[in-house]
């Protein structure tokens, strides 16, 4: 039998709206940070056992509905070789960027089985260990968003290699960004064939793309891995955040959720994008650092956003945890979710 979460997004009535959140088993967990200074990040990542432990640590605190299995948006490239080095306070640097389309060929020779087969061991020790009623979600970064990180070396405000290269050849951004697409397709469908249910692809930087080269171009190469995972009954959950400029266009995209940021409420989203998806969201992170009265009434005022939409909703934040998060906080909003009947 399919996973709870998964039920109700079949449309099965399951009495109350699923919760989960992004970035879950991170920094702001006591328990989390006792491993983090034992450890490097990309010892925990890509050792099996410690990758399923952390993964698992939200559930100590929190009634969640789904697991998602630590890991980063970067670990696709890391296991080809790629030099990524994850810098406290300043995230994941790339000591040598990709500036040619012939540097983005180390992708296709990406094997799973071989460059990231950490990843599926420990998605199988989770989903060993994980009650059948709660779904194991896997993820991977969007080509936009890696290409971006892999393109500039780090996150910037300007990103001006990649989007020099979108302005000078776009033709040949893209087929850079189709190499990272297709390892990304086989990335996520190792991960199904090991225990994931589901799968969320994170395109954190889409709100720098320019529209022209989102309709023209990076459309079809997003609906390339969404019609592939679909053909193999692998549900899809896509991230953007602060990408409305290209709300209207997402209803092209052939995902089945859209998870979307707390900028807009959930109502204006689904109009927006035609009722063509059930979506994720959308509470504020940073509400979760101010009164947990106030946390429980907008969970309260979420619920009711939701109740409104004409498919499923899943409940979430409208970005990841954010570190030094009060962990009642988040146990309140996780709390206040379950305990509201639909």
């Amino acid at each position: 039998m399919k996973p709870w979460l998964l039920r109700h997004l079949d449309g099965s009535p399951q009495g109350r709206f699923p919760v989960w959140l992004m970035r879950q088993a991170g920094r702001y967990l006591p328990n989390y940070r006792k491993l983090r200074e034992k450890h490097s990040f990309w010892e925990m990542a890509t050792t099996p056992e410690l990758a399923a432990q952390v993964s698992l640590l939200p559930l100590e605190v929190l009634e969640v509905d789904a697991v998602i299995f630590f890991s980063d948006i970067l670990t696709l490239p890391y296991g080809l070789g790629v030099p990524v080095e994850m810098k406290e306070s300043v995230g994941p640097v790339v000591s040598q960027p990709l500036l040619t389309r012939e540097a983005f060929e180390v992708f296709t020779r990406f094997r799973p089985e071989s460059h990231t087969a950490f990843v599926g061991q420990a998605l199988s020790l989770i989903r060993s260990t994980l009650d059948p009623e709660k779904a194991l979600l896997g993820f991977a970064g969007a080509p936009w968003t890696v290409g971006c990180y892999l393109v500039e070396g780090r996150a910037n405000r300007q990103f001006g290699q990649i989007k020099n290269w979108m302005h000078r050849d776009p033709a040949d951004l893209i087929v850079a960004l189709a190499a990272l697409g297709e390892a990304t397709l086989s990335y996520l469908k190792d991960q199904h064939a090991h225990g994931a249910e589901a799968v969320q692809l994170f395109d954190t930087w889409l709100s720098e793309m320019p529209r022209q080269f989102f309709v023209e171009y990076y459309l079809p190469l997003l609906n390339r891995i969404f019609d592939a995972l679909r053909a193999e009954g692998i549900p899809t959950i896509y991230f953007t955040k602060h990408a409305h400029h290209l709300l209207d266009d997402l209803a092209q995209l052939r995902m089945d959720v859209l998870s979307t940021d707390e900028l807009l409420k959930l109502g204006e989203v689904e109009a927006r994008t035609q009722k063509k998806f059930s979506l994720q969201g959308n509470l504020d992170p940073v509400m979760l650092f101010g009164d947990i009265g106030v946390v429980r009434m907008e969970t309260r005022k979420l619920v009711a956003e939701a109740r409104k939409l004409s498919r499923p909703a899943i409940l979430n934040l409208g970005h990841g945890i954010l570190p030094g998060t009060p962990v009642e906080n988040v146990k309140a909003f996780v709390d206040e979710a379950r305990a509201l009947w639909l």
